[in-house]
């Protein structure tokens, strides 16, 4: 039969040639030789079609019609859902490594950025964060992509032919050609995973918050992604939804390609976000310190009077440890430089420097020292209601309120939840096990009890008094003070000896024993307890200092323990990090009220430009 030619108004999608051959039904470029799949020769006249010699309409023969061989479904060409293990790849012929390569790179920079996508969305619907996000959140990705150069043309014949040689040096002689194209597909992914990890969605995440000048903390980040609330953890389940099932070039499943296999610390993710900027060429603005001090402000139920003032010692200050740097684990996080400028102003507003106001609440405890020193006035703009014994009994408060725990840590019933839904997501069960069987037996009787009032909570449990001594308590624990002599404690002062719930007790008692468990906290925390002051030449900010004496000692009053306690529980850091970071603060501040004395007291034959006046300056 003999090829008819013909020329067709739709060009040829490889070459563009619009003269093409008609074989069998099907139209074949006269040039490459492609063979269209939209247009089909049906060697039937056009106005046979509509009608016949009888005038009646005229039927269409399918005799010559032929289909397009359907596609394989790329669902046969995955593995189950909860394989972790590449395929067999002797069962069913792969094309070349680095066509592989190229089909890896691809799904799994599309399965971040969908991530990325829905991390943005979550943030703006659930947690109320500014839209902006979501239109930075996408150049900063795509330019993150740039710089690491998986993009390029060449990139995987160069992770191929970096395979070969590893593979080179630790192959042996007997393995098979499926076994070598298995080395070599693990480590194209793991030059993937090292290239763009995965956690990298989390900070650009925290980079679109910071650029949006949100008050969003590496915490919130943190905190969300454990909890499950920011889609990272337990998100590969549903990644076929969004990209679809992996082609039969991409023999890796979703579980050992998206899923987590680490969740940073807030200090490392504000690092890499540090170091994502950087490598981008970002310049970052500061942290939002009126929008961050705010949100704590209204958490620690404190006056928004102190916001404007925290603000004024912050411009005088301006903390370099405000920028995230990719240094960010050599200095201090940006939200412990934020809360240490918080502590100064409080002190020095509410005059906490070891006056004892603490102690003052303690009858027949801080009367054996002798009488205190009233501290300097308040600010006459603060409101007089609202002192310092107010100020220490609302940190006291907001210390105890101050939920750590996470959600799925409540009861045993939302653990075991957490533990399916999120740890164990997408793992193959298998019925016919033993062990499985025992699990679902287990979920069942917790199941029945999820919607009764019954909580399993150590309150709830019955054990029998029984006297237990812990070893760590068995010594007497010995504090080594700034003070001439060192104070001995015992755990013993700390138990209630009366049985009865509502004893008289003396108040000096009581006050003596307060002041125990305080020194034996603060021990515990590696601080030590300095009485209050009972004489001293000056009234003004006190600074402490660290002694050390085989390891750092702290010694701090108890006023600026209790501000010190509740602010690093806020701030979900360590109180030791958050002293040392005030400590810092406080020094530059005396610097930079050392150099304004020193150029408002110039002298005049040492002026460029004349006689200089000493003005006094009113920061209100």
């Amino acid at each position: 039969m003999e090829a008819e030619t013909t020329t067709l108004e739709q060009p040829c999608f490889d070459c563009g040639n619009n003269v093409f051959t008609l074989k069998l039904g099907f139209y074949f470029c006269a040039e490459c030789g492609t063979r269209t799949e939209n247009i089909i020769g049906t060697a039937t006249a056009a106005e046979d079609v509509f009608a016949d010699e009888d005038g009646g309409a005229a039927l269409y023969s399918q005799n010559l019609h032929r289909r397009a061989p359907i596609k394989e479904e790329l669902g046969e060409l995955s593995l189950d859902a909860g394989d972790e293990k590449p395929r067999d790849f002797g069962s069913r012929p792969l094309p070349d490594i680095e066509t592989v390569a190229r089909a890896m790179r691809d799904r799994y920079l599309q399965g971040l950025q969908v991530m990325l996508q829905n991390q943005c969305e979550v943030l703006m619907e659930t947690y109320k964060v500014s839209p902006l996000i979501c239109g930075m959140a996408g150049p900063i990705w795509l330019r993150y992509l740039v710089t690491t150069g998986v993009l390029q043309d060449g990139w995987a014949t160069a992770v191929v032919a970096n395979c070969k040689d590893l593979r080179a040096k630790r192959a042996k002689g007997g393995k098979n050609k499926s076994r070598r194209e298995k080395v070599t597909i693990n480590e194209v992914y793991r030059t993937l995973r090292k290239s763009i990890p995965i956690y990298s969605t989390l900070a650009i995440s925290l980079l679109s918050c910071h650029l949006a000048r949100e008050p969003v903390l590496p915490t919130d980040i943190i905190d969300w992604v454990r909890e499950a609330k920011l889609p990272y953890l337990s998100f590969f389940t549903e990644m076929d939804r969004y990209i679809g099932t992996a082609p039969a070039a991409c023999p890796l499943k979703n579980r050992t390609m998206f899923r987590p296999i680490l969740i940073l610390g807030s200090w490392q993710l504000e690092a890499v976000a540090g170091k994502i900027a950087e490598k981008i060429g970002l310049h970052l603005p500061p942290v939002n310190f009126y929008a961050v001090a705010r949100r704590w402000l209204e958490e620690l139920s404190l006056p928004m009077e102190i916001l404007p003032r925290a603000c004024r010692v912050y411009e005088w200050l301006l903390p370099t440890e405000l920028w995230i740097s990719a240094n960010g684990v050599v200095g201090f996080p940006t939200r412990v430089v934020v809360m240490s400028v918080l502590i100064i102003t409080l002190r020095m507003l509410y005059d906490i420097n070891g006056y004892g106001t603490w102690e003052k609440r303690l009858n027949g405890v801080v009367d054996k020292q002798g009488p205190l020193e009233e501290g300097c006035e308040m600010d006459s703009s603060m409101s007089s209601e609202f002192d310092t014994r107010e100020l220490l009994r609302v940190l006291e408060a907001v210390h105890k309120d101050i939920e750590v725990k996470h959600d799925y840590l409540q009861d045993l019933n939302a653990y075991l939840k957490y533990y399916r839904d999120v740890i164990s997501a997408g793992m193959a069960r298998d019925s016919e096990l033993r062990v499985n069987r025992t699990i679902k037996k287990c979920w069942n009787i917790y199941c029945k009890n999820e919607d009764t009032e019954f909580d399993i909570k150590p309150e709830n449990l019955n054990f029998e008094h029984k006297n237990i001594k812990r070893k760590r308590y068995n010594d007497d624990v010995t504090i080594s003070t700034c003070s001439e002599s060192s104070t001995r404690l015992h755990p013993d002062i700390f138990e209630i000896k009366c049985p009865l719930p509502k004893c008289a007790v003396d108040s000096s008692l009581r006050g003596e024993r307060e002041l125990d468990r305080m020194r034996f906290e603060m021990e515990e925390n590696w601080f030590c307890y300095l009485a209050p002051v009972s004489r001293r030449k000056s009234k003004g900010y006190i600074s402490y200092k660290r002694v050390k004496d085989k390891f750092f000692i702290y010694a701090v009053h108890a006023d600026y323990y209790i501000l010190l306690r509740a602010l690093a529980k806020l701030a979900k850091v360590d109180m030791r990090l958050l002293h040392a970071s005030t400590l810092e603060l406080e020094r530059r501040f005396t610097w930079v009220e050392g150099k304004i004395r020193t150029s408002l007291n110039v002298p005049k034959d040492q002026s460029e430009g004349g006689p200089v006046e000493c003005q006094e300056f009113d920061l209100d």
